[in-house]
């Protein structure tokens, strides 16, 4: 549940690029002159107290986590794009994924990195279960054919038997035209 923010409350009356701005430079500046410089140079006016510059940072941390995972979210739907146009199979999206959380973590940034590890096993784990799918798919055609062939030779195996049987069962041949009449139900002369 989140708090409403006051409009009087300092920051609220900045140009949402310009927050972002201030954020982006001044939130790991000591309070209260690196601070105070900073934000003159970036043009504002009306400086904030020491209270007011940690509630805007944490307002602003708060709207960071949900703008990294909205660029995150919107890379890999961009890069999944960009992997199936090309045909980019999904072991080396991972990989790239992964060196991407490398990089992440080794400037520091452990939340894009945690997101972007997190996005590589949710593509690794959906392209391990499409291939499982393929193959179980794969596997049941293979299953079908196969019956569908055992049918067949069962059915001809019966048909075969059936005429042998009527060969046999026909008064009206003879001994020699019984066998000749066998011999071509099997194919043999």
């Amino acid at each position: 549940m989140t708090k409403k923010t006051r409009v009087d409350a300092w920051g609220e009356d900045i140009p949402e690029k310009v927050r972002w701005d201030i954020y982006d430079t001044a939130r790991t500046m000591p309070w209260p002159q690196a601070v105070c410089d900073q934000l003159e140079a970036l043009g504002v006016k009306r400086l904030p107290t020491r209270a007011a510059w940690y509630r805007f940072l944490s307002r602003m941390r708060q709207a960071d986590a949900e703008r990294r995972i909205e660029k995150i979210a919107q890379s890999v739907a961009e890069a999944e794009k960009v992997a199936d146009k090309h045909g980019i199979k999904a072991k080396v999206f991972v990989e790239t994924m992964k060196s991407l959380a490398i990089d992440s973590a080794m400037t520091g940034d452990n939340k894009s990195a945690t997101a972007l590890a997190a996005a590589a096993a949710a593509i690794w784990d959906r392209a391990q279960k499409e291939r499982d799918l393929e193959l179980k798919t794969a596997r049941q055609k293979t299953a079908e054919e196969s019956l569908k062939l055992a049918r067949e030779k069962f059915e001809a195996a019966e048909k075969r038997l059936n005429a042998v049987q009527g060969a046999v069962d026909a008064p009206q041949l003879t001994d020699a035209e019984r066998v000749a009449k066998i011999k071509s139900i099997f194919g043999m002369k």
